[in-house]
């Protein structure tokens, strides 16, 4: 025995969800001051912390190496 499913309303309610989960999402990135299209800052941040754990890797062995040499 098969069970009918009308599937037009099914689809008519996920969409009406779905368009208010986004519209919901604008409107908060908007308030916020924020661009809710524009791509997360945590990538940039990542590379920029990446860059600086480099430097901030090699000045402290630089420093460490300079008195060295020159007390012998």
């Amino acid at each position: 025995m098969y069970i009918l499913v009308p599937w037009k309303p099914v689809v008519i309610v996920w969409a009406l969800l779905s368009g208010m989960i986004l519209a919901g999402f604008i409107g908060s990135s908007l308030l916020q001051g924020k661009d809710p299209f524009a791509p997360p800052t945590i990538v940039q941040r990542s590379t920029n912390m990446k860059a600086s754990a480099t430097h901030t890797g090699q000045q402290p062995n630089h420093a460490h190496k300079g008195p060295e040499s020159s007390s012998r």
